[in-house]
Order: C-alpha cells, then sequence, then structure tokens
C-alpha cells in the first residue's frame, strides 16, 4: 500500500494549449451559468436551486507526495440569483446543431446531426471543470457532409465535471458559430478510464447535464463512518486504484483511498469502502465531490473519472433565523465552510436578494461558521427593517444542496 498519498482531478481539468481556438463565441453550456434562486418573497419562503463549482487537480505515482489542491467545490462560480446567460445565439445561415448524443466518450468517436455544415468546420468542445468550462478543441471532424459531422475525441482530454458542451465553427465561412448542446461526458475503458455513474446505487441527476448546472451529481446523503459504494465502469482490478474525496477540509480533500488488488472492496463496475468519521481523511460535513484515479501499469493514476458531486454528513436545512443586535444566527443542518446565503429583504421597491456571489466569485455577505448546525452573518449596510428570507445553499448549487423553502429561514430584520 503507498504511503503518501496521490491527487486525483477532481474538477479542475489542466487547461491545454489548443491550436488556435475556433471559438466565435465560447459556449456558456458547459460553465455552470445560473443559479435559480426563490420565485417568491421572503415571506413566502420561495424555494430556490443553483449552480456548479471547483475542483483540482494532481498526479499520483506509485509513492507520491501529497500536494494539497483546491477543492471542487470551493469558490462557487455564479451568484444564486436569478441572472440566466444564453446559450451562443447562433450565426444566421451559419452552422446548426440538431442533435448530439446523450453521453460522449472520451477515446472514441461521435456524431453531430444539423444543418450547414462545411468542409473547414471544427468542434469546440467544452469541459466543464471547476475553474469554468476548458475548450479541448477545436477538433477536426473524421469526415463531413452538411447535415453530419462525425468527430473522434482524443483519450488524453480529462473528463472535469463530467458535462461536455459541443460547438460547431464554419472556420471557411467567417468563423460562424452553432448553437451548443450538452452531453455527458465519460472515458473510454478501453483507454483506461474509470467512470462514475452513480453512489451508493444512486444513478446521477438529471440536473447534472442541465446547462444551468453542467456538474455531475448524485442526490444522496454519504454520512461519515459508514461504507460508501461509488458506482461505475472501468476500475483497475488489475493494478489498483485510488479514490480522492474533495470537500470543505483543510487542505480540500480527504485521501486518497487506496484499493489493491485482490481487496473485496474492488470490483471492476464498484468500489467499497469504510469513510472514516474521525482522524486526518474524516471528511467535514457539507459538499463533497469524489474522483476514482486508475493506477496502470505505469502506476502513474494518470487516468481519472469524472468528478461526482454529493452531500456529505448531512443536507443542508434552516431551522430558525434569529438577530441580536447587527448579528444575525442561522440554525440548521449541513453547513460548512463553503455555504453561501441568499438573503431576501422586503424594500421599497420590491424584494431585493443582499446575498448570493459578486462578480469577483466572493460571497457577498461573509459568514462565520460556528458548527455544521449553526452560523452568523452581520446585517449587511443595504438591509431595511421587515420580512427577510435566508436560503442556504452548498456548492455546486443543485437543488439538491439547497435549503430550498424551508420555513424556519423567514424572520424579520430589525
Amino acid at each position: 500500500t503507498p504511503t503518501k498519498t496521490p491527487t486525483a482531478t477532481a474538477t479542475r481539468t489542466p487547461s491545454p494549449t489548443p491550436t488556435q481556438t475556433a471559438t466565435a463565441t465560447q459556449s456558456a453550456t458547459a460553465t455552470p451559468t445560473q443559479t435559480p434562486t426563490p420565485t417568491q418573497t421572503p415571506t413566502n419562503t420561495p424555494t430556490a436551486t443553483a449552480t456548479a463549482t471547483p475542483t483540482p487537480t494532481r498526479t499520483p505515482t506509485h509513492t507520491p507526495t501529497r500536494t494539497p489542491t483546491r477543492t471542487p467545490t470551493h469558490t462557487p462560480t455564479r451568484t444564486p440569483s436569478p441572472t440566466r446567460t444564453p446559450s451562443p445565439t447562433p450565426t444566421p445561415n451559419g452552422p446548426f446543431i440538431s442533435a448530439i448524443p446523450k453521453t460522449i466518450v472520451a477515446g472514441t468517436s461521435f456524431s453531430i446531426t444539423g444543418l450547414r455544415f462545411t468542409k473547414g468546420s471544427v468542434v469546440n468542445f467544452f469541459v466543464a471543470t471547476a475553474t469554468g468550462a476548458v475548450n479541448f478543441g477545436p477538433l477536426t471532424p473524421a469526415s463531413f457532409s452538411p447535415t453530419t459531422l462525425l468527430v473522434p475525441v482524443p483519450s488524453t482530454i480529462s473528463l472535469g465535471q463530467g458535462v461536455v458542451a459541443v460547438q460547431v465553427v464554419n472556420t471557411d465561412r467567417g468563423f460562424a458559430a452553432s448553437n451548443s448542446l450538452t452531453a455527458q461526458l465519460f472515458g473510454s475503458t478501453a483507454a483506461g478510464f474509470p467512470n462514475l455513474t452513480g453512489i451508493n446505487g444512486v444513478g446521477l441527476a438529471a440536473t447534472s447535464i442541465n446547462p444551468s448546472f453542467a456538474t455531475d451529481n448524485v442526490e444522496t446523503l454519504v454520512p461519515q463512518g459508514k461504507s460508501v459504494v461509488l458506482n461505475g465502469n472501468g476500475f483497475d482490478v488489475t493494478h489498483g486504484i485510488a479514490v480522492d474525496l474533495f470537500c470543505a477540509c483543510p487542505g480540500g480533500k480527504v485521501g486518497p483511498f487506496f484499493l489493491n488488488p485482490g481487496n473485496p472492496g474492488l470490483k471492476s463496475t464498484s468500489i467499497s469502502f469504510v469513510l472514516p468519521s474521525s482522524g486526518e481523511n474524516a471528511p467535514a460535513t457539507g459538499p463533497g465531490s469524489f474522483v476514482v484515479s486508475n493506477r496502470g501499469s505505469s502506476g502513474s493514476f494518470s487516468k481519472k473519472s469524472n468528478a461526482v458531486s454529493v452531500p456529505i454528513g448531512q443536507l443542508i436545512s434552516v431551522a430558525s433565523v434569529t438577530q441580536s443586535g447587527s448579528t444575525i444566527t442561522v440554525n440548521g443542518t449541513g453547513f460548512s465552510i463553503l455555504t453561501v446565503i441568499n438573503l431576501f429583504n422586503t424594500q421599497a421597491g420590491g424584494t431585493v436578494n443582499l446575498g448570493g456571489l459578486g462578480p469577483d466569485g466572493k460571497p457577498k455577505i461573509p459568514l462565520t461558521l460556528i458548527n455544521s448546525d449553526r452560523f452568523t452573518f452581520s446585517r449587511p449596510a443595504a438591509a431595511v427593517p421587515g420580512n427577510a428570507y435566508v436560503q442556504a445553499l452548498n456548492p455546486p448549487f443543485v437543488p439538491f444542496t439547497s435549503s430550498g423553502s424551508d420555513p424556519g429561514g423567514t424572520f424579520t430584520i430589525k
């Protein structure tokens, strides 16, 4: 068993040095762009959903050294307020994509069906990562017709958060760009990729490939101190695997957890091990993201799975909100150092959201975490006395990691 720790690439995929990026309009669909928020005013306890965020990268070796990386769920990239970023507008008379497969596999080819493709058509391939979409293109089609492109995907790409947005650009027609469509991204097991398709028997959520989220996620809860089962395919039973869990933890992650050949918990389609409840490898309650690395014959652990997000320890909820002086206290469950809040306040011009994230990606309202059941914050200067509502979210801001319309979020600002 290796004595040091390889670090898997959760979502922060290394930015390749692509050939000239034929990006006429970089697709916003592969990067989380929308963080839906409550549709009602604070007094009516609105509901919300939200977007996706971060993870890191590392290359383990036979006796790798631990190099902390950023947690895949670290800094959320969008504000949890209703700001939908539209997909690029197709250029008039430019290429148009009508269909792509629901799943694209790195190391194989896929077809694009549409209109007005040319001999100069290339394909932008935006993979969702912790730090935004990375274009592993432009990819050159192996064959073309005005209505069909056959596109090889190299096995050298990273799977990131398991979602890709595809866009066609006609380089011989003024770089006219098409619309973009999203798909699930896996890797070819023949090329050595492991793939994560579920956790504890629960499959990837439908929100995973929603352009507003673009993050593989599973709507279940993974408790500390119990066995966790990672479902998928391509796990390396011959040489062994390593599992990294990126979380709201010191250093951004726990693990790697090594399963060597012959371990009864290691099968080609599942990995089972006990997640510690104490010690340096015990994950903190809050958002988490699993990544599996295949050791391979070289012992490099270079082939990594898609990063899959899941709540650790507790689901996030808000039970009550109180105010004492300028300090507002929120009680509930599932809070972490990565928790972000929406703070809805009824004002003269209507209900406004004083929380969410700023343009720099930092929370507009800093929180002081007391423990997983309580945090505090100072009353914002822009708040006015009256009805208010707190909604707590844990990255990647999918509906399952939001306190939603918990009635306990309602309070009155003094």
